[in-house]
Parts: C-alpha cells; structure tokens; sequence
C-alpha cells in the first residue's frame, strides 16, 4: 500500500496553465511549500532559518521528515524555475500565491502554518520585506488576525506595529 506522501512525490498534480505542481488539499507537502515560500522569501535560504526549522519542530508540525521537507524545496525550485524572472527573483502573481493558500482549508492547519512561518522568517533576526509580505498575504488569505495562529511574544508586538504602520502608509 502506498502511503500519500508516496503517491504525492510519483504523481505530481499541475496546476492546468501554471507551473507549479498541486498538492492534495491540507497534505504535508502542500504546508511545506508555504513554509519553503517563508525561507526563499527574502532572496535566499539563511543557515538560522533552517535551524529554526528544527528549534521549531517544523517537520513534526508539518507531519514529514527532513528528507521529504528538502525535497518539496526541490521541487519548488525546479517548478519557479518556470516562472517569470524579474530583477533576478522569480515572480509570484497574487493568483499563483492565493491557490497555494488555497490549498489549506483547515482552520487548525492554518493557525499553525501562521505560527511556523512566524517564527521561520524571525529566526535570522531579520524581517525581510519580502518575508513580512508573505506573512500579511498568508493573514489575509487564510482571514487570520495575529492573535489567532501566534502566542505573543516580545517580536510579536513589533511585527503588530509594522503591520499599523504599512496601512496607514497605504492609507496616506
């Protein structure tokens, strides 16, 4: 018998007219790749960010082991290979991102999706721009507020603050 995650890595689903593989719906590698999104989301993967991986029992949460998880960044990979370039970085449309998002329906998933990729994007010390922006779509996405998927935590109140400062420069 083979288990889902077997049939997942020998029969990639497509996206009819996209280039990134589906996964099935709440899977553990349709999580890992919104988790794989939080570490490619400033340029680069940072050694701190994959250590966070383990501090944070990332691949518990997600249910897949190391190998499995670094193979769903391959895979990510070879598919934003087919996606358009732009300045040196692979460009996401806001549709691409919203059916990744899609791709978990869970509540639960969700909340603890927000936490993981929380705490992946502060592992380095940084808040990368791009990182903060995957944070707020995966909030908005998933309708989320902070207090719903993050315990507080010291960073937690400058991430809130961030966060008021980007709406009201929106709003100006």
């Amino acid at each position: 018998m083979m288990t889902m995650q077997a049939r997942e890595s020998f029969f990639p689903i497509r996206h009819p007219g996209l280039p990134l593989r589906a996964y099935p719906v709440d899977s553990p590698r349709a999580k890992a790749r919104l988790i794989v999104l939080a570490l490619l989301a400033d340029g680069r993967v940072d050694a701190a960010e994959l250590d966070g991986l383990a501090k944070y029992r990332a691949f518990d949460e997600l249910g897949l082991t190391r190998d499995d998880f670094f193979q769903v960044l391959y895979d990510f990979c070879a598919d934003a290979a087919r996606l358009p370039e732009g300045g040196g970085n692979y460009l996401m449309s806001p549709a691409l991102l919203e059916i990744l998002f899609a791709e978990i329906c869970s509540t639960g998933e969700r909340q603890k999706l927000v936490r993981l990729i929380f705490d992946v994007i502060r592992s380095d010390g940084h808040l990368a721009e791009g990182e903060a922006s995957l944070f707020w779509k995966a909030l908005d996405a998933w309708r989320l507020r902070l207090d719903d998927g993050i315990e507080y935590r010291p960073r937690a109140a400058a991430f809130r603050q961030r966060g008021q400062q980007r709406i009201r420069s929106n709003l100006s």
